[in-house]
């Protein structure tokens, strides 16, 4: 497991060439956070299956006292903390994914801020992060590191149809040349894919959030 902190930068712009859509629709998604519902393996030949119940097998816990923040499995889930006024939270774990090919990775999320989905992080880069937050907005972001900031590339944009309060399952697929995202079954974005460093998957909490993670599937070819 990695923890790393951030500096928050506030970003209101959009890169790269994005196509929305909330017309296609999954319907293998559960609003019972407790029943994870994603046992079609799409074909794929690996799984990485982290569903928090139990020990903590991968090591997501921990305690930064000196940036106010502290992660832990318990009651079935994981529970990220952030209070720092300042500084954001990622916690990644190596699921052993092949990144180079197709591949999914599913989550159900829930804070009373901002919490993201990381993906295809490694020890030298942050990957990229889907973020969902209380108000009923997502964004996409590259991340950075202690010392490079992150950089949009879909700023936060407001979607009820897609964001629900309380649990969201969340979704990014990457298939050919796209990434597509989808929230709660339904399509939000579909952007060209970027190479990714790794095969780093997990989180990424905003200061002053409380999150929880129901369970992390990630597949691949």
């Amino acid at each position: 497991m990695k923890a790393r902190n951030f500096f928050t930068v506030a970003a209101l712009v959009i890169g790269g060439s994005v196509a929305f859509t909330s017309c296609v629709q999954k319907n293998y998604y559960d609003t019972n956070p407790n029943n994870n519902q994603y046992n079609n393996n799409g074909g794929y030949g690996y799984s990485f299956d982290e569903e928090f119940n139990g020990g903590d097998n991968y090591g997501w816990s921990f305690t930064d006292a000196t940036d106010s923040a502290y992660a832990s499995i318990s009651n079935g889930s994981y529970q990220y903390v952030d209070y720092s006024a300042v500084k954001s939270n990622m916690s990644v774990v190596n699921t052993g994914a092949n990144t180079a090919g197709n591949f999914t990775v599913l989550t159900r999320l829930q804070s009373n801020n901002t919490m993201g989905l990381i993906f295809g992080a490694s020890s030298s880069d942050n990957g990229y992060a889907f973020y969902i937050d209380s108000t009923g907005s997502y964004s996409l972001y590259k991340e950075g590191t202690n010392t490079v900031a992150s950089t949009p590339i879909i700023a936060a944009t407001y979607d009820s149809l897609a964001v629900k309060k309380g649990w969201n399952t969340m979704e990014i697929a990457q298939a050919g040349t796209n990434w597509t995202g989808y929230i709660n079954g339904v399509q939000v974005f579909q952007i060209p894919a970027r190479a990714l460093a790794g095969s780093e998957f997990g989180f990424k909490v905003l200061p002053a959030t409380v999150g929880y993670a129901d369970y992390l599937q990630v597949q691949s070819n």
